[in-house]
């Protein structure tokens, strides 16, 4: 990654984050800023995956809106940005339904094997 590109993506996140503290009310905000402090942890350590528990609350919160600004936002990070993938454990619904969750967790896994990461 280029310096260029960096500053670029640092740019557009916070224009982004600034424009989402004014618009998102403060509890989807929270849950933003929490969820986001979990993608950091994850590209500091390496890991391939970020499981964060949701209360009943957040759950209500967590809006396909709400999903495709996180989305939006992961793709700032990290060096190539991050494909955001939402669900539940096994056996647990997440905020999204879907049979696509299981294939992108494999899908997610099978290129963490392959960069040399261990899913």
């Amino acid at each position: 990654m280029n310096d260029q590109n960096f500053l670029e993506r640092t740019r557009r996140l916070a224009l982004c984050m600034a424009e989402l503290h004014t618009s998102l009310d403060p509890e989807s905000y929270a849950l933003l800023l929490r969820i986001l402090q979990g993608l950091n942890e994850a590209i500091v350590h390496r890991d391939t995956g970020v499981d964060l528990p949701f209360s009943a609350r957040e759950k209500e919160l967590f809006t396909p809106e709400f999903g495709r600004v996180l989305e939006k936002l992961a793709g700032y990070l990290g060096p190539h940005g991050m494909r955001v993938v939402v669900g539940g454990g096994i056996g647990e619904a997440g905020p999204y339904e879907g049979d696509g969750r299981e294939r992108d967790r494999r899908e997610v896994d099978a290129i963490a094997r392959a960069s040399g990461m261990c899913p």
